[in-house]
Order: structure tokens, then sequence, then C-alpha cells
């Protein structure tokens, strides 16, 4: 319901999760509407950070979670997963260094710097030095960012996350935490369970299975996104409140940010023989984890964007 009283309706058929950034109040007749369609509702602050989530009654099978457990306890599917995903996050930020390089701005030494560590992660024998790998990575694609905005109006300097500390990094920051719900809705849907995961730890981070598969999609989604609205001066100083060591989206900045997002979701790109939607992808990539540790498939390759 808006200002004037009037009411949206949208058919429950059509929502994946619903993500609450405000007050609100939920009854039970609407928690029983969730739970029969399987729909999460996870709640955040005004800073976007996650606080919890109501998930729908679990139907996960005790076959399934034994080998989601029993694929965390073996050391060698473990890092054979950890790796996966390590390698296509950073193939997936190569593809898009490589892009912009064919632009005409020099990223040259950062896709060396990235390519040389791409190919020593198959030397890595632990999930931390495959973490160890991935901030060296991580270190020269935040140059390469930097170096793409360098003729805009805004600049990325360094990445920030409590707070943001600039416009770019407050995009960047919004938009992970979209592509964690969207995981984390697909994963409430499937067998697996939110809590055991492969890169990142179970230990410091709550249902950090969202982290690992989101890192694969972050550069492919979100870095393509703010980059392109930054490029294409689609960005108003309205849509930012900023203090002096903080920057957030406005209210403005959020209604314009959600748009594009949707957008960027609801686009399709064409694997093998079939026509995605990047929000397809997202669940497809649920899946194929799903399916590799249950031994429905013999190799786990994870989504990689090839420009």
């Amino acid at each position: 319901m808006n200002k004037n009283g009037d009411v949206t309706y949208i058919p429950i058929e059509q929502i994946d999760a619903v993500l609450c950034f405000g007050d609100i109040t939920l009854n039970k007749r609407v928690l029983g509407l969730l739970n029969t369609y399987c729909v999460s509702a996870q709640f955040y602050n005004y800073y976007g950070q996650y606080i919890g989530r109501f998930t729908p009654k679990e139907y996960v099978s005790g076959k399934d979670m034994i080998c989601q457990i029993d694929s965390f306890r073996n050391d060698k599917m473990r890092l054979s997963i950890a790796q996966a995903i390590t390698k296509t996050e950073l193939h997936n930020i190569l593809s898009l260094l490589k892009y912009y390089n064919k632009k005409d701005i020099d990223l040259i030494n950062m896709i060396h710097a990235i390519s040389d560590i791409l190919s020593e992660l198959e030397e890595c024998n632990s999930v931390d030095q495959l973490l160890l790998k991935e901030a060296q990575s991580k270190k020269n694609y935040y140059a390469g960012i930097d170096k793409i905005l360098e003729n805009t109006n805004y600049h990325f300097v360094k990445r920030s996350i409590q707070p943001p500390g600039n416009e770019v990094n407050a995009l960047m920051s919004y938009g992970y935490a979209l592509l964690y719900a969207n995981f984390l809705a697909e994963i409430d849907k499937s067998p697996l369970m939110a809590n055991i995961s492969y890169v990142h730890s179970i230990a410091k981070t709550t249902d950090s299975l969202q982290f690992d598969l989101a890192d694969i999609l972050k550069p492919v989604i979100v870095d393509r996104m703010v980059l392109r609205m930054i490029r294409k001066n689609q960005l108003k100083n309205s849509y930012f409140n900023k203090t002096n060591n903080s920057c957030y989206l406005s209210k403005e900045g959020v209604a314009f940010y959600l748009n594009e997002y949707e957008n960027q979701l609801a686009q399709s790109i064409h694997i093998g023989n079939r026509y995605y939607s990047y929000k397809n992808i997202i669940t497809k990539e649920v899946y194929n984890l799903y399916n590799y540790i249950t031994g429905k498939k013999k190799f786990y390759k994870p989504y990689r964007m090839e420009w």
C-alpha cells in the first residue's frame, strides 16, 4: 500500500523472496502463505545489513543432509569444491577486466597478475591458501576497477564495507546484499543447508553458503551493473546520503537501484542449447552444487562468463 492508500496485488506464485528493509508487520496468515509457497522473508536494517529471516518449513531429507555434511568433512572433496568456486570467481573477474581492456583502458598489468594467480590455484592444498590467493587477486581487481572509473564522476579508491566509504562502495555493497538474499532464498527452497559452506568459514558467518555461491556471480551481475551505471552517467548525487566517513543509498537511490537490479536479473544469455536469465542462473548454481555433492553429477563446474 502506498501513501495514497492504493494497494498493489502481487501473485504469491511470482515471488521468490520478500526482502524487508523497513518496519513492517507480518501476521500468522501471511507467514502461513509464505510457508505454503516456500517463500522466505529476509530482514535488513536501514544500512542493508542482514538481521535475520523467516524460512519456510524445511523438507531436507536425511540422505541429502548426510551428503552435504560428508562433502564438507571430506577434505579432498571440500577442497575440490572450494577450488572450483575460487577458479570461477577469478575467471569471471578476469572476463570483466578483459572486456574493459578492449575499450582502450589499460588493464593489462592487473589481467596478467590475476591470470598468474589463477594458474597457481591448482597447487593450493588448503582452503586457507585459496583465500590468500583470492585476496591477492582482489587487490589487483580493485585496482582495475579504480582504473575503469578513472575519468568518471565517481571513484572507487579502495574497498570499504562497514560503513561504505564512498558512492561506488555503497553501490557494490547494496548489490551484494541483494545477491546474497537471492542465493539464500534459493538455498532455502533447495535440499541444501545454508549453514554449511566450503570457502567461507562456518564458524565466523551464519548461513555462509550464500557467500560461497554469490562470489561466482558478483562480477557477472553486480560489478558489471555498477560500472555500467557510472560510466553511462545514470546516477544522481541525490541517490546518496553522505557523511564524513560513510555513504549509503538514499530512498530515491534505492528505488533506482532496485529497478536496475531487477532488469539485470531478467536479462537472458545463451548457455548450451538454452537461454537462461541471470535469475535462472542463480537457481541453477544452487542445484549445480547440490547435484555434485549428492553424486548426480561427476563434475562441479560453476557458471563462467565468456566475453
